[in-house]
């Protein structure tokens, strides 16, 4: 960005310089010869050298408004039809709520969302593009225990490891199907500090959690050809494999992909349905909450 700003100086500097010479050819055209047809025939020659760049220099300002027309025009089409595509896809988007659970204590994470975010919000196949706001690895478990704390600017708040003044609790504990099919156990360790509470974790020798959370992303090539994303949140209880609630989002990058300027495409995307304030850190925790809702009380 900054060669461009450079580039755009050396450029106009060069014009004025330009200018100038042109000006300083006239007046020694017009000075320097004795006669008036001296006079005529230098002014005719300065003239005609002026008018060489200035012709080629007009060209090149037309062909790099065509060129640039031509983008525009691209831009639009391609933005039409990836508008339209993310369009037909919130049809479907949304939350299904089929019952709801009252006093859960923990809850199963059947996969955890990636690490590397800001890598990631370059490339047109990240699998977490869908809700490209959502922290990935610890921090995703991490939010599911951490307490929510009033925001006076969205109807959900923020989350911290901080039970004080709290407005509400997450779970006690998170369980994590692993590769290898065994269970690891997450808690807080030293809540109520930011700087100290420890995410700890033993392997599971018992039963899991009964409800568990996990979702699929949707990576199809032709969607993320137009900069379109998705992915399908889905709860259930494993007792009895009953879908419990479903939540389908979809994101769409309205620049296609441009980096101009250091831009990270996914960083600017819009979501269906539509994250505001803290929703767009937590909105696998935020839905879960309220299917899935933890246990009240320290």
């Amino acid at each position: 960005m900054r060669d461009y700003w450079l580039t755009q100086d050396l450029l106009q500097a060069a014009g004025i310089g330009f200018i100038f010479l042109a000006l300083a050819g006239i007046g020694l055209a017009l000075w320097l010869p004795k006669k008036w047809w001296g006079k005529l025939l230098a002014a005719l020659v300065v003239g005609f050298l002026i008018a060489i760049p200035v012709r080629k220099a007009g060209k090149e300002m037309k062909e790099e408004a065509q060129e640039q027309q031509a983008l525009e025009k691209d831009y639009k089409e391609r933005y039409a039809k990836a508008k339209a595509l993310f369009d037909e896809r919130c049809k479907t988007a949304g939350e299904k709520v089929y019952r709801t659970v009252e006093n859960v204590e923990g809850v199963l994470l059947l996969n955890v969302r990636g690490t590397d975010i800001a890598r990631e919000r370059t490339n047109p196949l990240w699998p977490d593009a869908a809700l490209p706001d959502e922290h990935g690895g610890d921090q995703y478990i991490r939010h599911f225990l951490y307490w929510e704390h009033e925001s006076s600017s969205t109807s959900r708040g923020y989350l911290n490891p901080d039970p004080v003044k709290a407005t509400s609790r997450g779970y006690r504990f998170v369980d994590l199907k692993q590769p290898d099919e065994t269970v690891l156990r997450y808690r807080l360790k030293n809540p109520g500090n930011r700087d100290s509470a420890e995410l700890v974790s033993e392997r599971l020798n018992g039963k899991s959690s009964r409800y568990a959370i996990g979702f699929v992303n949707q990576v199809n090539p032709e969607d993320r050809a137009h900069w379109v994303a998705g992915t399908t949140i889905t709860l259930t209880d494993t007792q009895t494999n009953e879908v419990i609630a479903t939540r389908e989002s979809y994101s769409f990058e309205p620049g296609l992909g441009s980096r101009a300027g250091d831009r990270q495409p996914w960083g600017f995307a819009v979501t269906c349905p539509r994250l505001v304030g803290w929703n767009e850190r937590y909105p696998t925790r935020f839905f879960s909450d309220q299917v899935l809702k933890p246990t009240k009380g320290e």
